[in-house]
């Protein structure tokens, strides 16, 4: 592996080197707390448009599946299993439109320099992406591309100061999503739309990305960015340890006489019944006994929760189950997560979010390790993956990717992936009341770094070449499987997954031979049972959950990110104010934002970012479920 990991003694992890691994995931410092609202603060002006239709489309896969019906009390569910056997219960036929060949003359951009400006990590993660394709975009079309690494502190500033002060200094940004609505606030950006069918440039394939990554990078129908990385919260379990308790009819019978049912997971997941709600209860469980053999007690599970990174994207992926209330339309009341489209007010003190966010406190403060505030990604990773000491984990995709890696993780074979839990209750705003019922919303938290062409650029359709070269179905499957380094770049597109699942990627993409052999690393970065169990969660989530809620990217949107941070990370997660305390902190400094931004702007902001009054862009597809990724003898029906 390019720049592999180093162990420390005991079998810990080179905390340094992970640290640099995932130092993308560095956040929420002082870009967003001073030079986000400075800079565009009275700039606001519209593109006009509402966002209009799916931006995921039908993908081209065709399919014939055995669906099963669970009929619950209010909805149906629909799960499409997948299983392999003599008579092949389901069979999926996967017709697969082939990359037309880009064959691009030596000299096409010969003489052409252009910069990137990305997060600094050095030559891995996602600026180790951008120099890997600066040698690609040299050799097959002679260009040149500089990459400028930037510290996360600078980052957005530095952006946003570009193109502000019209100094040009960057061609292509690669910043996290949530400066989108800053981006194209003053104009900065180019609309891609005129290239994405040229046939002088790479093909990709936008009805391939994932509705809720395909808005990071589309705006009143049309798209800005060339998307790369597919961010999203999911729920992480160490199985070896879960199956070997869930086998001890003693300790079985322990949590059912505690909570009144079943130790149940695997069949809460394959029935779309795995909530907050359960986990919470399963945490406090495995929480102060030695689960792990190591001698001394262990934790139910564990989060990042230092202030100053990514502490806000752990509390509303948790809390959004509890807040939105899926529809078909995007109106008042359905679909929305922040705020009231109609006022701007912050929704923060309603039920739903003061529910979940108690819950969400209980689980860290009763089942989480007391360091967890100190925590960030390097540290959350070491805990879980290598020493073993949380049962759950929750956060970005790395866990499900670094699994394989021995020098990071003792769970190859073992990495059990799921879409973030549901809630059992959440608050319905156009009845005012609290809902008694299972509700999964979708998410994709995290930065999903993404490609920006700037207006200032004297060679954009360069900038476009490389961009689209990346999201081309090979390259991006490369990139999103490790092949190379890792790249930190997650997978979501079609052409990611496995063909099993929707997708089209096969075994063979990941150097795996198929029946569940594990030839074992280098020679394969995954296990094939990991693998599956990832791609189908990531499927779920993106595709199968009763809902999604927005990705924040108005104007502004760091800054609120920051209050939350503040507030709810920074405070409440120290115990040094309660719940309704940070939440109305949180209402307050965001109400006065909204006044110093211009409520009526930022209103419209608002209203075309999640297409408001208009048809729900998504559309929920089959749940999968395959039957041979879990052990059978561990689902109680």
């Amino acid at each position: 592996m390019s720049g592999g990991g180093k162990k420390r003694k005991n079998d810990e992890l080179d905390l340094p080197y992970l640290r640099k691994i995932v130092s993308r995931r560095t956040a929420l410092s002082t870009a967003a707390k001073v030079g986000i609202t400075a800079v565009v603060v009275g700039a606001i002006a519209g593109v006009g448009g509402y966002l209009a239709g799916s931006a995921a489309a039908p993908s081209r896969v065709t399919k014939t599946v055995t669906t099963t019906k669970s009929v619950g009390a209010a909805t149906a569910t629909e799960t499409a299993t997948v299983t392999k056997t003599a008579t092949k219960t389901v069979e999926k036929t996967v017709t697969v439109t082939s990359t037309p060949t880009v064959t691009p003359t030596k000299e096409m951009f010969k003489g052409v320099k252009i910069t990137v400006a990305t997060l600094a990590c050095g030559e891995i993660d996602v600026s180790g992406v951008c120099y890997w394709y600066a040698k690609k975009f040299k050799e097959l079309t002679g260009g040149e591309m500089e990459v400028i690494e930037i510290p996360y502190g600078d980052l957005h500033v530095k952006i946003l100061a570009d193109v502000t002060t019209g100094a040009g200094k960057y061609d292509i940004f690669e910043p996290m999503s949530f400066l989108m609505g800053d981006l194209l606030a003053g104009d900065y950006v180019w609309c891609i739309d005129q290239w994405i069918d040229d046939p002088r440039f790479p093909k990709w394939y936008p009805e391939d990305v994932p509705y809720p990554i395909a808005i990071q990078s589309r705006w009143g129908g049309h798209w800005y960015g060339v998307p790369l990385d597919c961010d999203a919260w999911f729920l992480f379990w160490n199985m070896r340890y879960m199956n070997k308790w869930l086998r001890d009819k003693d300790k079985r019978r322990e949590f059912k006489d505690k909570y009144g049912y079943e130790l149940n997971p695997y069949k809460w997941l394959r029935d779309r019944e795995l909530t907050w709600q359960k986990v919470r209860d399963m945490a406090e469980f495995f929480t102060g006994w030695d689960w792990n053999e190591d001698g001394e007690p262990d934790y139910g599970i564990v989060m990042a929760l230092k202030s100053g990174e990514q502490g806000p994207y752990w509390w509303d992926s948790f809390v959004a189950p509890f807040v939105v209330s899926p529809g078909p339309m995007m109106d008042r009341y359905h679909n929305i997560f922040w705020h009231d489209p109609e006022t701007m007010e912050p929704l923060l003190k309603h039920p739903g979010f003061v529910e979940g966010t108690k819950l969400f406190y209980e689980i860290n403060k009763k089942c989480g390790p007391p360091e967890a505030i100190s925590f960030s990604f390097a540290e959350i990773y070491d805990f879980y993956l290598m020493k073993q000491k949380a049962m759950f984990l929750t956060g970005p995709p790395d866990p499900f990717s670094y699994a394989g890696y021995p020098e990071w993780s003792r769970l190859r074979g073992y990495q059990m992936t799921a879409p973030i839990p549901g809630s059992e209750i959440f608050y319905d705003r156009e009845e005012g009341r609290l809902i008694e019922r299972t509700n999964l919303i979708g998410n994709a938290s995290g930065g999903s770094w993404h490609f920006w062409i700037s207006k200032l650029s004297k060679h954009p359709e360069a900038c476009y070449w490389i961009s689209a070269y990346m999201a081309t179905p090979k390259e991006h499957l490369e990139t999103t499987s490790y092949k190379y380094f890792p790249t930190g770049v997650d997978p979501g597109f079609r052409t990611d997954l496995l063909r099993d699942y929707g997708g089209k990627a096969t075994l063979a993409d990941f150097n795996l031979p198929g029946d569940f052999k594990d030839p074992g690393y280098p020679k394969a970065k995954y296990n094939e049972a990991d693998l599956r169990r990832g791609h189908i969660a990531v499927h779920n989530n993106y595709y199968a959950m009763d809902g999604q809620y927005t990705y924040y990217r108005t104007p502004g949107a760091a800054a609120v990110l920051t209050i939350i941070d503040t507030h709810i990370i920074g405070e409440l997660m120290t115990g040094a104010i309660g719940v309704e305390e940070a939440l109305d902190r949180c209402y307050r400094e965001i109400e006065k934002l909204i006044d110093e931004y211009g409520r009526e702007k930022l209103a419209d902001w608002y209203q075309k970012s999640i297409n408001y009054g208009k048809p729900n862009p998504y559309r929920r597809e089959l749940w999968i479920w395959d039957d041979r990724v879990v052990p059978k003898d561990l689902i109680f029906d």
